[in-house]
């Protein structure tokens, strides 16, 4: 019975995680596609290198050159995305460990997967407190409201 207990979370999660993965994986290649794309049309529309100079220059060209290295600069979908992996971990460890006491003979598998949940919960955590301080000390944070993703 225990191993039936423990066996529907673990291959649950599995291939949650694959599926989350694979989606996850074919929706950043789809941005980064359209956003490829756009830019290659933007550029194939100047004529000469003096009127894609005149455009880099203008306000418009400043802001078509931030975004082409936004994601580089902004760190905030990857301190967001640590701080809720954080919660849902934390969470789900403590259901586990809430669990443990409630389902018999399964309480050690209760034990160990709540406990490794937890520690990742406050590992995603530190990582998001860590990338937020350091980000902040490297002026990442500072820039406007209106180019943030």
């Amino acid at each position: 019975m225990s191993e039936e207990v423990i066996l529907f979370p673990i291959l649950f999660s599995l291939i949650g995680f694959v599926i989350w993965t694979i989606f996850s994986t074919i929706r950043r290649y789809k941005t980064t596609q359209l956003q490829a794309g756009l830019q290659t049309k933007l550029l194939e529309k100047f004529g000469s290198g003096q009127e894609l100079l005149a455009y880099v220059q203008s306000d418009a060209g400043k802001r078509f050159l931030e975004s082409l290295t936004m994601e580089q600069r902004t760190p905030y979908r990857r301190i967001l995305g640590a701080a809720q992996a954080s919660v849902v971990l934390i969470l789900l460890a403590f259901a586990l460990l809430f669990l443990r006491g409630r389902i018999y003979g399964a309480e050690e598998g209760f034990l160990v997967f709540g406990t490794i949940l937890l520690s990742l919960g406050v590992g995603f955590g530190l990582s998001a407190a860590l990338s937020y301080y350091l980000s902040k000390s490297f002026g990442l944070l500072t820039e406007s409201t209106e180019h943030r993703p």
